[in-house]
């Protein structure tokens, strides 16, 4: 089924299994699977798999987010800001909650029914030659800091310019998507909160587990007329305890990580609420400085009018003293009012045109973002659903089995 709404094929990706390339080298780097599967025609086959770094992945990002400004683009992790992880880069801990949000990265970008067709997004997932395709674009590494840096000055150059001024129209429409997810952020974050402790809890009772699997092993020295039985113990003890390390993995590096990644998402969303009330705002002011031109025309043009108020008389009397003449004075200023309303004119509409299309994008964007979201809770939900079940399926196996090797013993079973 095509979970992406456009019904005309699907596309799933999967990253997985982090490798250390280069081990030993100064230019060490971790690479992960990227598993395609698709009915796009566009594709060489159905089925493709190749490795790609984080820097490829954020390379297709940036690149993505330059080709459609109109579209919220899924952000990747953050690379310099996962305090949450303890450890280096290239530990098991790190790359396992990389691995995880690359792949909601790629499967929201896969929903996604415009950006799952960017022709460069084909090439990330099935191009066994990345690199060589990437020397007929700009670098990666220049070009990344140039525009972040222009990037940067852009934002502060609107945001100094536009600090004290709001839009004089707000559409209900956007005021309530922003209310939405500044709400969606508030209860992800008490979530998140939630689910650390969980976290934090389960990987407690895996240590409690594995101690008391620990102590039982030291107590066969004192007893060796109960090794087996007490072997047996400790055997099921650290095995519960194994099953609660692989569910506290589950829970801290996938799910809480699931709920991080969401709010990132929701954060693109608003940058996007942001980049549409900016155009709106230029629609406003242009449409401010047309009608101040056209009523400056109009005091012009009417008999008496180049003298009117304060402004007038000083730049009479300046006349005066140049010995300039007003009526020429006035025709002159006159045309260049003409002028400059009619090219406000023309700016007035295609700003007009640009912010009405850009709000039916931004309206299909949210959309857009409320399926993938709903998607990605369904399955993120589900797979922590999965594997509590699988654990405690499990964990009911291995002391079923300890019953039964015990009553195979004789030992008394109450």
């Amino acid at each position: 089924m095509d979970l992406a709404g456009v019904g005309d094929g699907t596309l799933e990706c999967t990253v997985s299994s982090p490798l250390k390339e280069n081990d030993g080298s100064k230019d060490a780097y971790v690479s992960y699977s990227v598993t395609t599967n698709t009915t796009f025609p566009s594709f060489q086959k159905p089925t493709t798999s190749v490795r790609r770094r984080f820097t490829d992945f954020v390379f297709l990002y940036k690149t993505l987010s330059k080709e459609y400004p109109a579209s919220a683009v899924p952000p990747l992790p953050d690379k310099h800001k996962m305090e949450y992880v303890r450890g280096d880069r290239f530990g098991t801990d790190f790359t396992s909650r990389r691995a995880n949000s690359l792949h909601r990265f790629l499967a929201r970008l896969a929903l996604h029914p415009v950006l799952r067709r960017s022709a460069l997004l084909i090439i990330f997932l099935e191009s066994s030659d990345w690199n060589a395709t990437m020397k007929t674009r700009p670098q990666r590494g220049s070009s990344a800091s140039e525009q972040a840096a222009s990037g940067v000055f852009d934002n502060f150059t609107d945001t100094f310019i536009n600090a004290f001024t709001k839009v004089h129209k707000p559409d209900k429409r956007f005021i309530e998507v922003r209310e939405k997810s500044d709400k969606l952020d508030e209860d992800l974050g008490h979530v998140e909160k939630i689910v650390a402790r969980v976290a934090r809890r389960e990987g407690d009772i895996e240590t409690d587990y594995k101690d008391l699997a620990e102590q039982f092993q030291k107590l066969i020295t004192l007893e060796p007329g109960v090794e087996t039985t007490v072997h047996a113990f400790a055997a099921s003890v650290e095995d519960t305890s194994a099953g609660m390390k692989i569910l506290k993995e589950h829970t801290d590096q996938d799910y809480l990580g699931s709920l991080r990644d969401m709010q990132a998402y929701s954060t693109a969303v608003k940058n996007l609420l942001k980049a549409r009330e900016q155009k709106q705002l230029d629609f406003e002011q242009l449409t401010e400085y047309l009608t101040k031109s056209t009523s400056d025309r109009d005091i012009l043009a009417s008999p008496g009018g180049a003298h009117t108020g304060t402004a007038g008389f000083i730049r009479s009397k300046i006349e005066d003293v140049r010995g300039v003449d007003h009526e020429q004075s006035r025709r002159e200023r006159l045309r260049k009012l003409e002028i400059r309303i009619e090219d406000l004119t023309g700016g007035v509409e295609d700003a007009k045109k640009t912010t009405e299309a850009f709000d039916e994008e931004v309206v299909r964007e949210v959309q857009d973002f409320e399926r993938i979201k709903r998607i990605e809770f369904k399955t993120q939900f589900g797979a922590l659903a999965d594997s509590h079940v699988d654990f405690y399926g499990k964990t009911i196996d291995i002391w079923e089995r300890y019953v039964k090797e015990m009553e195979n013993l004789g030992a008394p079973i109450s």
